[in-house]
C-alpha cells in the first residue's frame, strides 16, 4: 500500500494506474476521504461493499468530472434537469438519476452522480474517462475517517493506495435529491442548500 498527496506532481498518472488496474484508492473529495474505483469495475465494487460490510445491494454515489459524462451513463434528462445540474455542478449536491445503457447491472436501475468541487480530482476522471465509485471510510455502523493517520491506521491492509489532500472534516454531506420522479425530492439534506437556483427549466 503506498500513501501519496493528490498535488503531487506524478500523483495523477498513480491514481489512474491503480485505478485501471481495478484497484480501491482512497480519494480526498470536497465532503470527506471516500473508497474509489472505477464505475466498470465489478471486483473493486465488490471489495468496497466487503471493505465497508456493507450488502451487496449496497447503492454508492459516482463521482464524475461533468454533466457532459454523467449525461453518457444516464437514460434520459426529465425535463431541464441537464440545464439545472449542468448550472449547479461542481458542488456538494448529489443527484439520483435513471441508469442508461452504459451503468453495469450490479449498480441498479439508479445511479447516484456528484460532479465534485475538486478540480484536482475532475481532471483525473476526465483523464480516466469514466465515473468513479466513492464512499466513505468507515466500516458499516461506524463514522467516516477524516484524517490520514485515521484510514492508515483502519484500512492500509484493505486498499492499494491512499491519496491525501485538503478536506473539511467539518463539512456535512453532500444533499441527495431523486429526480426519477415527476419532481424533484429531496432525500438527504445536507452542505447543498437545495432548492437554490436548481429548478428545472422548461
Amino acid at each position: 500500500m503506498q500513501t501519496i498527496n493528490i498535488q503531487d506532481s506524478d500523483a495523477a498518472n498513480t491514481i489512474i494506474a491503480s485505478l485501471d488496474g481495478d484497484g480501491v484508492v482512497v480519494l480526498p473529495t470536497d465532503t470527506l476521504y471516500g473508497f474509489s474505483a472505477e464505475l466498470s469495475s465489478e471486483d473493486a465494487y465488490r471489495r468496497i461493499a466487503s471493505i465497508k460490510g456493507s450488502d451487496g445491494a449496497r447503492h454508492f454515489v459516482h463521482l464524475a468530472a461533468s454533466v457532459e459524462m454523467v449525461a453518457n451513463y444516464v437514460e434520459g434528462w426529465n425535463g431541464g434537469i441537464a440545464g439545472s445540474l449542468g448550472a449547479i455542478w461542481p458542488a456538494r449536491l448529489t443527484a439520483v438519476l435513471p441508469s442508461g445503457t452504459l451503468v453495469p447491472e450490479w449498480v441498479g436501475t439508479t445511479i447516484a452522480f456528484r460532479v465534485p468541487d475538486v478540480p484536482e480530482l475532475c481532471r483525473i476522471i476526465e483523464t480516466l474517462g469514466q465515473p468513479i465509485i466513492s464512499t466513505s471510510v468507515n466500516r458499516a455502523g461506524e463514522r467516516p475517517a477524516v484524517s490520514a493517520d485515521q484510514i492508515e491506521d483502519k484500512f492500509a491492509d484493505d486498499v492499494d493506495l491512499i491519496v491525501t489532500g485538503e478536506v473539511d472534516t467539518r463539512s456535512k454531506p453532500s444533499t441527495i435529491v431523486t429526480f426519477v420522479e415527476q419532481r424533484p425530492r429531496v432525500l438527504r439534506a445536507g452542505a447543498y442548500a437545495w432548492p437554490a437556483a436548481a429548478k428545472p427549466s422548461n
